[in-house]
C-alpha cells in the first residue's frame, strides 16, 4: 500500500471524525440545558425581558459557531475527497486530471520510463517502415525514429527529462489502461500499486511512410506545413511541419535550449495544427459556395484598376498588381482569383450567409475579433476512441467573425480570406476534402487504421460541391495554378485546386529572433511590423473520383501559384506513383 494512499486515508478519516463530532455536538435535537444543581439566583432573565437565560443564549451561539465549523470542515472534506480520490485518484483513473497526474507525477514518470513504449507504424504495419520503434545496440534498447525530423511534430518525442509530446504520449504504458475495470477493481489496483504494463500499446497510423518523407523534403528550407488526407474517410496520409528538429537534440541540454529559444524559426511549433494563418484567396471557395447556394453565382460586378470602395470605407479593396478584370461573373472571376469581385460578392451575400457557410465547414463564429482570439482548441475533431490522441493532436479552433458590428469593408476582406479570419492548415485541408467528397460531406480526420468513416458535419450541398470542383479544375487548367500542374506535354495533372496569397502584418525580428521596437510620434515604444506574404494551395486529385485532398501553406513564400501549387503538384505525382490515387 502506497504512503500517499495511507496519508489520504488518514486525512480523510480525521476530517470525517471532526465532522461527526461537530454534527453530534451541534445537533438541535440535543439542546443544552441549564445545570439543575445551580442555585436559583444563577439563572437570570436576559436584559431584553424575553425570559431566555444566559446559558441558553450561550448554548445557541455555540451551536451557531459549531454549524459554521461543520460547513467549513464539510467543504474541506469534500475538496480533499474529490481531488485525492475522484479527480485523479483510484476511484477515477481516466479523465483530464488523471492524465495530468500521470504525466506530471515524477515518481510515476520514472516508472513509465522504465517500461517500453509501443511502436508507431505507418499504414502498411511493416516494422521496416515504422515511424517510431526500438533497436537493440550494445545491450540497450534505444528509441529510433527512422524519418527523423520529418515526423518530429507528428510522432513527437519521449524523454524522462523533457516529457512526451504528440503520439509518443499515446503509446506510453499508462495506468489508465485500468479504466475499463469497475471502480472497486481500479481502487484495489491503485492501493496495491499494480505494475504498469511492460510495453505500451502499438499504434498503426494511416500515414504513408514514403509520402511523409517526400512531404517534408518538399518543405526543406521553408517555414510552413502540408496536410494530405483521403476525402472519403478522413484518413491522414501525411502531416508535416517545417522547420522540424532532430529527436536526438531533445536529450542534449544545449541543443534543447537552442530549440526553445529560436523565436525566428520556432522549430518546436507544429504549424499544421497549432499555428493560425490568414487563408487568402483559398477562402474564396467558401464565398463561391455561399453564392451558389444563394442563387447569386451569375451576379456580375465591375472590377476596376483603382479597386472597389466598400460603403463607408476610406480605402478601396484592390487586386494584386493593379489588375482590372472589367465586369465579370463567378465563372470568370474564380480562375483569375479577382479580389474585387469576391469582396463585392461577400458583401452582397451578407454576414449571416457568409457566417452560415463558414460554420458548416468547421469554423466557429464570433461576434468580435477579440472573442475569436480566445477560441481555444478543437478537442472533439478527431475520429478516435482514444482521449489522449484527441487531446495531443487537437488543432486550434478556426474562426470567422460575423458580428453585427462588422462593417462592409471588413466583410469584404473576410470574403477574400483577409481581415479577422483565423484558420489552420488542417482546417483548410478538411475544406478541400469536403468539396472533393461527392456529397459535399466533411469527414472527421483519423490517424488510426481500420477506423470506420465518421461524418463531421454537412458542409455544402452535393450540387454545390460538383460546381466547385468544376471551378477549381479551371484554376489548374487555365488559371493561377496552370504552370505548376502542366506536365510539359501540353496537358496537366488530373487535379483541381485554388491558390492563395495572404498578406499579414507580423513582428519584425532582429538577428537573435527578438522583436524590434520603434518609438512612435508620442514617444512610446511599439513593435515594428513588416508585411509577410503567405503562399497557399488547397486541392484534390483525381478529378472524377478524388482520393487525395491537400493544403499547403508557406510563411513568407510569396504567391501561391508560384510556390505552394508546385509543391502540391509534386506531392500528387509522388502519391500517384505510390498507388494512393487509385480507388
Amino acid at each position: 500500500m502506497s504512503i500517499s494512499f495511507l496519508l489520504t486515508l488518514l486525512v480523510s478519516g480525521a476530517l470525517l471524525w471532526v465532522l461527526l463530532r461537530l454534527a453530534r455536538a451541534g445537533s438541535p435535537w440535543r439542546p443544552s440545558r441549564p445545570d439543575s444543581r445551580a442555585p436559583d439566583h444563577a439563572i437570570r432573565p436576559d436584559a431584553g425581558g424575553t425570559g431566555r437565560s444566559g446559558p441558553e443564549l450561550t448554548s445557541r451561539r455555540l451551536r451557531l459557531a459549531m454549524a459554521l465549523l461543520f460547513l467549513l470542515f464539510l467543504a474541506a472534506f469534500g475538496f480533499h475527497f474529490y481531488w485525492a480520490l475522484l479527480a485523479a485518484g483510484p476511484l477515477r483513473v481516466e479523465g483530464q486530471f488523471a492524465g495530468l497526474k500521470n504525466r506530471e507525477d515524477q515518481r510515476l514518470r520514472r516508472r513509465i520510463e522504465s517500461q517500453l513504449r509501443g511502436w508507431v507504424y505507418d499504414r502498411s504495419h511493416d516494422p521496416r517502415r515504422a515511424l517510431a520503434r526500438y533497436r537493440y545496440r550494445q545491450g540497450r534498447f534505444l528509441r529510433d525514429y527512422p524519418l527523423g525530423a520529418a515526423t518530429a511534430h507528428l510522432v513527437g518525442y519521449g524523454s524522462l527529462v523533457r516529457g512526451e509530446s504528440a503520439l509518443e504520449k499515446v503509446v506510453l504504458p499508462r495506468p489508465d489502461a485500468l479504466a475499463p475495470l469497475p471502480w472497486w477493481a481500479r481502487w484495489l489496483a491503485t492501493v496495491r500499486e499494480s505494475p504498469l504494463p511492460p510495453v505500451g500499446r502499438d499504434l498503426v497510423t494511416t500515414v504513408d511512410f514514403d509520402l511523409q518523407r517526400e512531404t517534408y523534403q518538399q518543405l526543406q528550407g521553408r517555414e510552413g506545413a502540408v496536410v494530405i488526407l483521403d476525402p472519403t474517410n478522413g484518413a491522414i496520409l501525411s502531416l508535416a511541419s517545417s522547420p522540424g528538429f532532430e529527436l536526438d537534440d531533445i536529450e542534449v541540454d544545449a541543443r534543447w535550449a537552442r530549440l526553445r529559444s529560436d523565436q525566428r524559426r520556432n522549430p518546436l511549433l507544429n504549424r499544421a495544427l497549432h499555428e493560425y494563418y490568414l487563408p487568402g484567396s483559398t477562402f474564396k471557395v467558401l464565398t463561391a459556395a455561399a453564392a451558389i447556394e444563394a442563387g447569386l453565382s451569375r451576379q456580375r460586378f465591375l472590377c476596376k484598376s483603382d479597386g472597389w470602395l466598400a460603403p463607408g470605407a476610406g480605402r478601396p479593396i484592390r487586386d494584386d498588381r493593379g489588375d482590372a478584370h472589367g465586369e465579370i461573373d463567378l465563372a470568370a472571376a474564380f480562375p483569375v482569383s479577382c479580389n474585387q469581385y469576391f469582396a463585392q460578392l461577400g458583401v452582397a451575400l451578407g454576414r449571416q450567409r457568409m457566417g452560415t457557410i463558414a460554420e458548416r465547414t468547421g469554423l466557429r463564429l464570433f461576434s468580435t475579433p477579440a472573442a475569436s482570439l480566445r477560441a481555444g482548441w478543437a478537442q472533439d475533431l478527431w475520429n478516435t476512441d482514444e482521449p489522449m490522441l484527441a487531446s495531443v493532436l487537437a488543432p486550434r479552433q478556426s474562426t470567422f467573425v460575423d458580428g453585427r458590428g462588422l462593417s462592409p469593408y471588413d466583410l469584404g476582406l473576410e470574403s477574400i480570406g483577409q481581415g479577422y479570419l483565423q484558420v489552420t492548415a488542417l482546417q483548410m485541408a478538411l475544406l478541400a476534402a469536403a468539396i472533393a467528397h461527392p456529397e459535399g460531406q466533411m469527414m472527421r480526420p483519423t490517424l488510426e487504421v481500420g477506423r470506420p468513416a465518421v461524418p463531421f458535419q454537412y458542409a455544402v450541398e452535393s450540387a454545390t460541391a460538383q460546381r466547385l470542383r468544376e471551378l477549381m479544375r479551371e484554376v489548374v487548367t487555365r488559371g493561377t495554378a496552370r504552370r505548376a500542374f502542366a506536365d510539359g506535354a501540353g496537358g496537366s495533372l488530373p487535379a483541381a485546386g485554388k491558390t492563395g496569397t495572404a498578406q499579414r502584418l507580423v513582428n519584425q525580428l532582429d538577428a537573435s529572433g527578438r522583436p524590434i521596437l520603434q518609438r512612435d510620434a508620442q514617444g512610446r515604444d511599439r513593435l515594428r511590423k513588416t508585411l509577410r506574404q503567405d503562399a497557399w494551395f488547397i486541392g484534390f486529385t483525381p478529378i472524377d473520383s478524388p482520393r487525395l485532398a491537400i493544403a499547403v501553406v508557406l510563411e513568407g513564400g510569396g504567391y501561391g501559384g508560384e510556390v505552394a501549387a508546385p509543391i502540391a503538384a509534386a506531392l500528387f505525382r509522388k502519391a500517384a506513383s505510390l498507388g494512393l490515387t487509385r480507388p
